[in-house]
């Protein structure tokens, strides 16, 4: 197993100058496009300017991580090894009902550093999610003003390190503020087939920091497989999370269904309760949702849209309808992109013998 040196940032003001100046000569070179519906040299023009202004900022991209392996961890006699830097950038529009019109923007920007052979590898993590709701984490919908914890954290992780059949994660690292405010995380899966069709996750975390104290996540998964192909799975989702300065565990049951229609659409299922144990001790929200996925250009560009309707404690469970729209755009030369891949997990590859 390769270590992997990853770099995370959602840094809108820089990332936005840097895509912005990728694509100024493509703009410069292309054609104008008037009535693109009509003229198909002006449609094909269009293209051909996208095409050039992704190529652009992925070559920017594999450039940077090709840049510091060689420079950083790169020996005279080694030959060249494949380097799967990527960027993703991703904007998330939410509307609700009882609530307001949400917009989060997030960048992701991961180096890959194939030449480094230590077990360690260094992450720097733009808004790290660990003090997010139970429900934000497992049903994918944090947005940026959601989001509790807050600011860049940097890391070293051990990953992959394997416990008979248990997979683990370490971190040890401080936020990149002041004042400083140490941090260290663990995470423990372990993945058992029960038979050919069940496969069970257990996956355990432990978290803490210095300015907000302890905090504990546990999560048991069920995956079914419809078919063999696996392009339909059921998932079920028992979690628990206890957050030290919330002094209240909070509870989740979820159920989910995966449909990977074919190579460019997905659907997505999923239906639950959530509840805590404060001082209530009350169901906090019940919701049930849809989400279409679509590759709509290529490998690169992704659209997400999902209506859902949840009945949250908040507004006295009154129902409160609302949807999501997703636009999300990938760049990488070497990395093989699938948006839409779901999958099952496998248990813990075993340790090599001497």
């Amino acid at each position: 197993m390769k270590p992997l040196f990853s770099f995370k940032t959602r840094y809108k003001q820089l990332c936005l100058p840097i895509f912005l100046f990728s694509i100024i000569p493509s703009i410069s070179q292309a054609k104008p496009v008037s009535d693109t519906s009509t003229d198909p040299d002006n449609q094909s023009s269009m293209a051909d300017w996208v095409d050039d202004s992704h190529q652009s900022l992925t070559d920017t991209v594999h450039g940077i991580g090709e840049y510091l392996d060689e420079s950083l961890a790169k020996d005279d006699d080694e030959g060249a090894l494949t380097n799967r830097s990527y960027l993703r950038i991703r904007n998330r529009l939410a509307y609700s009902y009882r609530g307001k019109l949400d917009n989060d923007f997030k960048v992701y920007f991961k180096l890959d550093l194939p030449h480094v052979k230590q077990d360690w590898k260094l992450i720097i993590d733009s808004e790290p999610g660990d003090f997010d709701s139970l429900e934000n984490k497992q049903r994918g919908i944090a947005t940026g003003n959601k989001t509790t914890s807050g600011d860049t954290v940097g890391a070293f992780r051990l990953q992959d390190a394997h416990f008979g059949n248990w997979n683990s994660d370490f971190d040890i690292g401080i936020k990149l503020k002041l004042p400083l405010d140490p941090f260290t995380k663990m995470r423990f899966t372990r993945v058992d087939p029960i038979s050919e069709n069940w496969t069970t996750q257990l996956e355990q975390q432990v978290f803490y920091y210095h300015s907000k104290g302890l905090g504990y996540l546990s999560a048991l998964s069920g995956y079914y497989a419809i078919n063999p192909e696996h392009s339909k799975i059921f998932k079920t989702t028992t979690s628990a999370q206890y957050l030290k300065e919330d002094d209240k565990w909070e509870l989740l049951q979820q159920f989910e269904l995966f449909h990977r229609y074919d190579d460019k659409n997905l659907f997505e299922y999923s239906t639950g309760i959530s509840a805590d144990t404060g001082e209530n001790k009350e169901v906090t929200n019940y919701w049930v949702s849809a989400k279409w996925n679509k590759r709509i250009y290529k490998h690169w560009l992704y659209l997400g849209i999902r209506p859902q309707l949840e009945f949250p404690r908040e507004y006295n469970y009154h129902a409160n309808p609302g949807v999501m729209i997703e636009l999300e755009m990938f760049f990488s030369k070497k990395r093989k992109i699938d948006r839409l891949g779901r999958y099952i997990p496998k248990p813990a590859l075993p340790e090599p013998q001497d």
